[in-house]
């Protein structure tokens, strides 16, 4: 009788133990006895080594986890030997090293403003029209308007310089302040210098940042079919995410304890340079995931491999551009995937890319041609290059 009252004991302490660990994010809780967790919020604590605080503008601060929320006005610190890796719209990171302090001036995913007020602050973005970030020092403002990987570097005085690895950035609202891949920009107020770096050079922190990449991007290839696949359905179910408010999801898996990236679209590399294998049509999801309603109802076409009815009366609550074509799509020229870290704003899809059809709110006539994105006939997915470069 003692054995089994131990035994039950032990898995209410370990069933109260998880709830709360995963109760700081709310889009979670109700998946936690899954294998993959759905998210598509900034904010997101990803990782966490050495000394790392957080000073919280509502709640108890104290020393910050790996699972932690980062709300708007929290203020995160790290000690000489600390750093850590949040999460912003999925598929980007902010990555920040010894010395440093930041906060997020906003968390909305289509205009994403972080402030840091010292130290420095590595950026592995996708960035456009649709989905704007913004860094800031006490003495400078840049917007990253290309997906790319960008540094920032404060000094004591409040000077911001930013350097370029790849993508473009900007300073103000004329070309005269676009930052080139392999130039960095220093600001202080209105003093404003320019000069070119050596890109393959780097330090620590460049390093571990790119290592965080590569070895994300392996999480994501291997994300398995079947639980993903569940969990994908059951977030969108609860409205949790649409194929308007991001590029992709973040997925958590709770055995390697990370979230990673799951793009939308076919033929993705992360801004470093790292390809993706799997993506949201590898999955076989209905058609309605990549055809949300934005009003009124209708059916799917013939022929969909696995139909679902349009709800009726639907509205999309989303981030971005909320016309006819999802951003993800508009993203998936080679630069704006992140396959060079260029310019992202480019039109048209990679090869074999699953192509988008607007959605459909009546049944379309029967010589309509249909295109279906991210289904099993598509095109297998490519595997990751050589040291993703």
């Amino acid at each position: 009788m003692k054995k089994i009252n131990s035994v039950i004991f032990g898995a209410i302490v370990f069933a109260v133990s998880t709830v709360v660990l995963y109760a700081q994010d709310p889009t979670i809780t109700s998946a936690a006895g899954g294998k993959y967790l759905i998210s598509a919020k900034a904010g997101g604590v990803n990782f966490v080594e050495g000394n790392v605080g957080i000073v919280r503008k509502s709640g108890p601060s104290g020393r910050l986890l790996r699972g932690d929320m980062i709300e708007i006005g929290d203020r995160v610190s790290t000690a000489a030997d600390g750093r850590a890796e949040i999460l912003l719209n999925p598929g980007s990171y902010v990555r920040i090293g010894g010395n440093a302090a930041f906060e997020f001036k906003t968390t909305s995913l289509d205009d994403l403003q972080i402030k840091l007020d010292r130290g420095s602050a590595i950026l592995e973005v996708y960035a456009g029209n649709d989905f704007l970030v913004t860094i800031s020092s006490p003495k400078a403002k840049f917007k990253l308007i290309n997906s790319g990987v960008f540094r920032l570097d404060v000094t004591d005085g409040g000077a911001g310089t930013l350097s370029v690895w790849k993508g473009r950035a900007q300073v103000g609202n004329t070309d005269a302040g676009i930052i080139k891949a392999g130039r960095s920009m220093t600001v202080f107020g209105s003093n404003v210098s320019i000069a070119k770096f050596e890109r393959d050079k780097g330090d620590e922190l460049d390093q571990w940042s790119k290592g965080r990449g590569k070895q994300l991007a392996k999480l994501t290839n291997s994300l398995q079919k079947r639980d993903l696949r569940q969990a994908l359905m059951s977030s969108y179910n609860g409205r949790q995410w649409n194929v308007y408010n991001s590029f992709g999801l973040w997925v958590f898996d709770r055995f390697s304890g990370s979230y990673c990236f799951l793009p939308f679209g076919y033929g993705w590399y992360s801004p470093y340079g790292y390809g993706y294998d799997r993506y949201m049509g590898w999955y076989d999801l209905p058609w309605t995931v990549y055809n949300p309603p934005t009003m009124g109802g209708g059916t799917p076409p013939p022929g969909t491999t696995n139909p679902s009815p349009v709800p009726v009366n639907t509205p999309i609550v989303s981030a971005g551009d909320r016309s006819g074509v999802p951003p993800f799509v508009r993203m998936q020229g080679g630069f704006g995937s992140g396959r060079d870290g260029g310019d992202s704003r480019g039109s048209g899809n990679d090869a074999g890319s699953p192509v988008y059809s607007p959605p459909v709110y009546s049944p379309p006539p029967p010589s309509a041609p249909v295109s279906l994105p991210g289904k099993v006939d598509s095109p297998a997915p490519p595997t990751t290059g050589k040291d993703g470069e």
